[in-house]
């Protein structure tokens, strides 16, 4: 004991003080606690005196640091109960209490025996001392009417097979054992089925209709926390979220902050560390040693640390090929409590694993919970043709393969909750880009060409989600090729390859909420940190293939193969991700995303299919400097050019994406920094900015994008003007048909609904639009402002399909799809698009590639290099009701058309011909046309009966893509070789144009102080810092900006 006097606000008082570190000491009884720094250790007895928190004699004391503010905003970080008191000390009805108990000892066993198998209807027990420690055991049986019980003893069991048909008993519910008992399983690589077919050597399993196995150590609560303030390199401590009742003695790891968590460039930063000392009521921890690495907590998020220490042990032997010890329960029930392995799994050994319940069936209250798995040859927690059972409060370290694994696509309804899986590394060489197959030769070798017993091991995560329809609560993923891997099984694997229970693709989730992923998928756009892609399937070799890359899945509710199917959503909340390359990449058709965080993320979301996101904050820097992705980018989101993709995005906030400067936030503790201008300036294309908010997919002509994406609600932090949307200007359909809808006028700061498209004139439809140099895009508001006579129409993104079916894409038709050559996509261009009217630079060209986009209230003339079509098809795919759009395209004189309307599931509709243009726009039947002798004039639409209902969310609609109307145009004309009309057709422009408003349209964005009410509008700065934007009224917008010209002249004063 040391006594330390102190005086707190001034008053002298003396407390008594137990010393629990070399600087750490524990007031006892005052909820009081100080930190003292000596030169050397003082004697026993030394007095100190301390005064207002300022030591008077031999020593430095310094408070303990202000906690944060926070330590989320949007997330809410989710806690697992905290067990009874008498659950984590108590013991009742042990099984080494109960009576006719068989001593270890009775059982005469030789000296020299190496198998034993225990006599039948008996309960044996194990006590410290029935053998020596260094004892090797070659097999120890349990018949199925016995049982194998040990004592709370430190008890340690050296064998190398432990077969259970009865049960084998260590604690139970209520009887967590103290310990230490330690079963180490020995051995050399041999014949996998050495002592059993199926299941090995090496390792524990417990088999058949009676077997049943209990394990239960200490309660250690809670398994992992969060950091509660930053761990800086050099440090000794750690301050916790969440009080401990940890051990000294003990050893944790923590978990690292950093972007790149592989071992392949630089060592990962995950430290494990031994504790010293513990205080402040179990919320500071001492290590035996100061960390190499700082391990970040900030308002934005904080690292882990996790206990790796338990009182129940298996382990395996270390080994240099990857051969551990096993454990595996294919019985009545399996339930590991407090239970730590090592060294366990078998390398590319199917069954291996170190936690494993195997075909246990449904409902069977088998569980592992507040165990932990470390150092890994192959894969973690096994779920394997078990349903119902409970993954909880669980921690992995330094794993290979994947590591939760649910195995072959018929388990759900198990619960995943509050586990901590950390440092995941992968099988062989990774997936690299989409497309890649790897392959498993089941009538060879049974490995892949990386030597995987597993082909889907080449994605190696931390939870493998082969059936989606399971429960994941409070997780944390960290490190691994992704955090999160839901492939796409058209059917289930393995054992089941011939069954149909379920149709593991189409199952959505049944919760998923409170979950964290970092430090994962560093191989760069491809992937997600959650990442809904790849397909598992076996191939018409009938071999096993994991394809990476995009698969489609349609889920829906039902759970089978029911040709009647209720369409639902991959549904994702309250998630937390941070220091990756990509949040989440969904190749599904239907997802939600609603109330997330995404901090230091190169790329925030990748969707195709309907998605909603809402409710969220998406970071591109923050404070933690450390991070190690400085050099990347940071794009806000992706805006995918694939004709499948309708995003909503409301209640969003997007923070810290700038040009210049690049100056962190000023968190406590934590200094603003300003990082070099080569990782925040514009990349060296005027084109394109490093970190933007929103970014234009502009690489190829494969995909026409359609009306994508429509935004609501969206707020901004410390993002420059300038680096809202980041446009690239190609000559490819994806770049020339860019667009998006600002449904309020938030996200472009335009005060008014707003409709954003490409640099091209196409996108000028009237004179209310203007063109935004600043992102080289066209901006027009989506309901023009009346004139005070005319009320005009509401604009509307629209897509049309258009096609050739007798000529080839090659021959100058359109239809197929064009790859370019070498990413030049000029070969795909077969001719051009226009707006009616006067001005012929309002035109577009057009692709082989079926799909054009653009602007409703007006009209579109086709022109095709080669002249007019024969036959042509057009598709009004996504029209919506009430937007008018007229559509046109020159014949030869003379020609007589045959026009019909084709749907699966109406008569088709014959087109009539009307005598003038006039008639045609009077006309509310969308079944007539009229030819001038040089053009012909539709005004296509999508009958009232087939019209799909839109995607709707947050008051916002986006209308499906629907390819079921068909507009067949039939021609009279001679025809060419490759199917073209033989005489020259006209290249006059309809003269029709669209009325545009007379009022004057506003240079830009109205940037005013929002203490002035209504004021006129001003031009935006050149440059400038948008900063707690908010909508106001009446088509304003009230932003404060902090002009980086005035704060340069200011320093420059100063």
């Amino acid at each position: 004991m040391l006594g330390v006097t102190v005086a707190p606000n001034g008053m002298a008082a003396t407390y008594t003080a137990q010393f629990v570190g070399r600087e750490l000491f524990e007031f006892a009884s005052q909820s009081l606690w100080v930190y003292i720094s000596f030169a050397s250790a003082l004697p026993s007895g030394t007095k100190i005196t301390v005064s207002n928190w300022c030591v008077t004699k031999a020593g430095e004391i310094r408070n303990p640091p202000e906690p944060l503010p926070r330590y989320s905003e949007v997330f809410e970080i989710l806690h697992p109960p905290r067990p009874d008191e008498r659950e984590m000390t108590e013991q009742i009805n042990c099984p080494f209490h109960e009576g006719s108990l068989t001593p270890w000892t009775s059982l005469n066993i030789a000296e020299g025996q190496l198998s034993i198998i225990l006599p039948e209807n008996e309960k044996v027990v194990i006590g410290a001392g029935d053998f020596p420690p260094t004892r090797r055991f070659e097999l120890i049986q349990v018949p199925d009417t016995s049982e194998l019980i040990f004592k709370d003893e430190n008890i340690t069991l050296t064998v190398r097979s432990l077969l259970v048909y009865g049960k084998l008993r260590i604690g139970g519910p209520g009887c967590r054992v103290q310990g230490p008992i330690r079963i180490i399983f020995w051995g050399d690589r041999s014949d996998p089925d050495t002592n059993l077919a199926g299941f090995g050597s090496k390792g524990m399993a417990a088999l058949g209709v009676s077997a049943h196995v209990d394990m239960f150590g200490r309660r250690f609560y809670p398994t992992w926390t969060r950091l509660a303030r930053i761990v800086r390199s050099g440090d000794d401590r750690a301050y916790l979220q969440a009080a401990v009742n940890w051990h000294v003695g003990q050893e944790v790891v923590l978990t690292t902050t950093t972007w790149d968590d592989r071992d392949t460039n630089l060592p990962h930063q995950n430290e494990v560390l031994t504790i010293k000392a513990i205080g402040s009521g179990g919320t500071v921890v001492q290590f035996d040693r100061p960390v190499t690495y700082t391990h970040y907590a900030g308002t934005e998020y904080q690292g882990e640390i996790a206990l790796l220490s338990r009182t129940v042990e298996m382990e395996g032997e270390p080994s240099t090929d990857g051969f551990g010890g096993h454990s595996v329960v294919s019985g009545v029930q399996g339930r590991f409590a407090g239970v730590s392995t090592r060294y366990m799994g078998q390398t590319n050994v199917l069954a291996k694993y170190p936690f494993h319940l195997h075909l246990i069936g449904k409902d069977s209250g088998s569980m592992i919970t507040d165990s932990v798995t470390r150092d890994t040859y192959f894969r973690c927690y096994t779920i394997h043709g078990t349903s119902g059972s409970l993954i909880n409060e669980n921690v992995a370290f330094n794993v290979t393969g994947n590591c939760v694994y649910i195995e072959d696509g018929v388990e759900e309804e198990n619960v995943f909750s509050y586990n901590l899986i950390s440092h995941v590394k992968p099988i062989g060489s990774v997936a690299s880009q989409n497309g890649d197959d790897f392959v498993l030769d089941t009538t060879a070798s049974g490995l892949d060409s990386n030597d995987r017993v597993f082909p889907a091991d080449a994605s190696s995560a931390a939870f493998y989600i082969s059936n989606s329809y399971n429960e994941f609560i409070g997780n944390v993923a960290s490190g691994g090729w992704v955090g999160y891997s839901f492939p796409s099984l058209p059917f289930s694997v393995g054992i089941y390859q011939n069954e149909r229970l379920v149709q593991p693709r189409s199952r959505p989730i049944k919760r998923f909420t409170g979950n964290t992923c970092h430090s994962s998928t560093t191989v760069g756009d491809i992937t997600g940190c959650i990442y809904v892609g790849g397909v598992l399937h076996y191939g018409s070799d009938n071999n096993l293939h994991y394809t990476f890359g995009r698969e489609s899945r349609s889920t829906v509710v039902e759970p089978g193969f029911s040709t009647t199917t209720t369409p639902t959503y991959m549904q994702f909340n309250n998630t937390l991700v941070y220091a990756g390359s990509k949040g989440i990449l969904h190749w599904g058709d239907r997802v939600e995303f609603t109330r997330f965080e995404m901090h230091d993320v190169t790329g925030s979301f990748s969707t195709v299919g309907e998605a909603w996101l809402d409710n969220g904050i998406i970071s591109g820097f923050s404070g933690n400097v450390d991070a190690g992705f400085r050099s990347y980018s940071r794009r806000g989101h992706d805006l995918y050019d694939d004709p499948a993709v309708r995003i909503i995005m409301s209640n969003v906030e997007f923070r810290n994406y700038q040009s210049t400067a690049c100056a962190s936030q000023s968190f406590p503790d934590v200094p603003a920094v300003t990082y070099p201008d080569s990782s925040c300036s514009p990349t060296g294309d005027t084109s394109l900015h490093a970190n933007t908010v929103w970014l234009s997919t502009y690489t190829s002509s494969s995909y026409a994008p359609t009306y994508r994406m429509a935004t609501s609600k969206i707020t901004f932090s410390n993002v420059d003007y300038d680096n809202l949307i980041s446009f690239k200007i190609a000559n490819t359909a994806s770049s020339r048909m860019f667009n998006f809808v600002d449904a309020d006028g938030s996200a472009l700061l335009e005060g008014r609904p707003t409709i954003v498209g490409s640099n091209l004139d196409w996108w000028k439809i009237c004179t209310d639009c203007r063109f935004e140099p600043r992102w080289s895009v066209w901006m027009c508001p989506k309901k023009p402002p009346s004139d005070g006579t005319t009320n005009f129409e509401e604009r509307e993104v629209i897509h049309v399909s258009v096609a050739t079916p007798s000529i080839a894409a090659g021959k100058g038709g359109i239809g197929g799809t064009c790859q370019g050559i070498n990413g030049d996509y000029s070969n795909c261009d077969v001719g051009k698009v226009t707006l009616w009217g006067s001005d012929p630079s309002r035109s577009m060209k057009v692709s082989s590639n079926p799909g054009i986009t653009g602007l409703s209230s007006t009209g579109w003339h086709l022109q095709l290099d080669r002249g007019a079509a024969k036959y042509l098809t057009l598709q009004p795919s996504q029209v919506p009701a009430g937007a008018s759009f007229r559509f046109s395209t020159p014949y030869p004189a003379g020609t007589t058309f045959d026009i019909t309307g084709s749907h699966p599931n109406v008569a088709d509709v014959k087109f009539t011909a009307v005598g003038s243009l006039v008639d045609l726009f009077a006309s509310e039947d969308t079944t007539k046309y009229f030819f001038d002798n040089e053009i012909l004039y539709l005004v296509p639409a999508l009958p009232s009966g087939i019209r799909a209902g839109g995607f709707e969310r947050a008051g916002v609609t986006i209308d499906p893509v629907q390819s079921t109307y068909v507009i067949h145009i039939q021609a009279s004309c001679s025809v060419d070789a490759d199917g073209f009309c033989d005489v020259a057709v006209s290249d006059r422009l309809p003269g029709w144009d669209v009325v545009c408003p007379t009022k004057p349209v506003s240079p830009g964005p109205v940037l005013i102080p929002s203490s002035t009410p209504n004021p006129p509008a001003t031009p935006i700065p050149t440059v400038g810092i948008i900063d707690n934007y908010d909508t106001g009224p009446a088509g304003s917008a009230f932003v404060a900006v902090w002009l980086l010209v005035f704060t340069n002249t200011l320093l420059l004063l100063l």
